[in-house]
């Protein structure tokens, strides 16, 4: 049900309220062991929340009921007691500075949650939304959260998990759904709002920046892509089979809808195997993931846009010897596509994915330049000492994160999403001294 002004303006009211009473009545270690109990509690088998997830999920999400488990594995399964102090005590400091006065540089100081943060979430994988609803109780603030209308199930299931844990906690967030394209109600939620955390498209971005009221801190996650790259020492008959499933998980886990899903994995030439090879065997990978965890239903422009893409370069393998073409024997289910031309190609998503043959670094450096803002993640094999100068590279063009192939949609806990600080935007600092 669509949310009404009057229930954004009283949900607003009471998470201000519960959050004063969890500022006194909570240690930041009560706060953090609530947090991973609830998260622990979809793990079994026979968990109710995983089991109204994986009823639900799929016909709003568009993920197979496989593909849910799979998420909720990840997503929950990275929240424990020892990442979520990691968390506060990377970015803080100190995790008891929302407790009490700690030395902090030369003065005593404590940080307080700000009041109220507004959560709009975009709903292409769940993981984002989680974790930004988990940083707001971390810091002990009232969460306001717009669920997108393409995940309406796991924010709201979250927070049931955890109220069945601690409700007083829980009465911190409320989750609510309306339409983005319902500016009015989205003005409202901005203007209650200390902090906004933003996720969605680049012109959702620039539409909230234009209506943030000016007291306000903004955080928003754009549009980001990511891509591969294999170093020629890794293409021999020993390791490729490994490399292929490690890059066919990072190409097909939320059926590529994320930012971390690599579009182009760059192979070096003058390895023991060539590019082609790693074609091919990222192609049995992806069959076999598929098998493992089937790719969800495609909407009807998703599955022409995959067709149109596949089609067209399955017409030009056929006389071109520069392109190969390995994809699955039903329409649409995965697509590798290898291409001579090393320029940066976006993939249509939905497990279609292009690999490219490259003489080194430099090349690819200077073939993805122009989309170097909109990068977010490399997966890089091996993540050698001789890839020392390419990453490097890579951060001096504003790309924030380089981990190994096979870990691009693992991200730990307490990432730099987007180059930015997790909850140093969530709290108000006071010193003493």
């Amino acid at each position: 049900m669509n949310a009404t002004l009057a229930m954004v303006q009283d949900a607003a009211r009471r998470v201000r309220q519960a959050r004063e009473v969890l500022t006194e009545s909570r240690s930041t270690e009560a706060v953090i062991k609530a947090l991973a109990s609830a998260a622990q509690s979809w793990l079994p088998p026979s968990s109710p929340w995983r089991a109204q997830a994986v009823e639900q999920a799929p016909s709003v999400t568009g993920f197979s009921p496989a593909m849910v488990n799979e998420a909720i594995d990840r997503a929950f399964g990275a929240i424990t007691v020892e990442s979520l102090g990691a968390l506060l005590d990377r970015e803080l400091g100190d995790r008891l500075v929302l407790d009490e006065f700690r030395p902090h540089g030369r003065v005593r100081a404590r940080a307080f949650g700000v009041p109220l943060i507004t959560h709009l979430l975009a709903g292409n994988v769940p993981p984002p939304g989680i974790h930004s609803i988990l940083c707001g109780l971390l810091v002990r603030s009232g969460n306001l959260v717009r669920m997108s209308q393409r995940d309406t199930v796991f924010p709201r299931l979250f927070v049931e998990s955890l109220r069945a844990v601690d409700p007083d906690m829980a009465a911190c967030v409320s989750v609510l759904e309306w339409p983005r394209e319902d500016a009015a109600l989205t003005q409202v939620a901005l203007a209650k709002a200390d902090t906004v955390i933003a996720h969605g498209d680049d012109s959702t971005m620039a539409a909230l920046r234009r209506m943030m009221p000016g007291t306000a801190t903004f955080i928003g996650y754009g549009q980001k892509v990511s891509f591969g790259y294999v170093c020629r020492e890794a293409m021999t008959a020993e390791q490729l089979p490994a490399l292929a499933a490690a890059a066919a998980e990072d190409v097909s886990v939320y059926d590529q809808q994320g930012c971390l899903s690599p579009h182009v994995i760059y192979v070096e030439e003058r390895g023991a195997l060539s590019p082609r090879k790693f074609g091919a065997a990222l192609g049995e990978a992806m069959a076999a993931f598929h098998t493992r965890i089937p790719r969800g239903t495609l909407s009807v422009e998703e599955a022409a846009g995959v067709n149109l893409i596949r089609s067209g370069y399955e017409f030009r393998a056929a006389s071109d010897r520069r392109i190969a073409v390995w994809a699955s024997q039903q329409p649409n289910d995965w697509a590798v596509i290898y291409d001579d031309d090393p320029s940066f190609t976006p993939s249509c998503l939905n497990r279609v994915v292009f690999v490219k043959p490259t003489d080194g670094m430099p090349r690819v450096l200077e073939n993805i330049q122009r989309f170097a803002t909109r990068i977010s993640t490399v997966g890089v094999a091996p993540l050698s000492e001789r890839m020392t100068d390419f990453t490097n590279r890579l951060a001096k063009l504003g790309i924030h994160r380089v981990c190994p192939i096979g870990q691009m949609q693992r991200p730990p806990l307490w990432w730099y999403h987007d180059g930015k600080p997790n909850l140093s935007a969530l709290v108000r600092w006071t010193e003493l001294g």
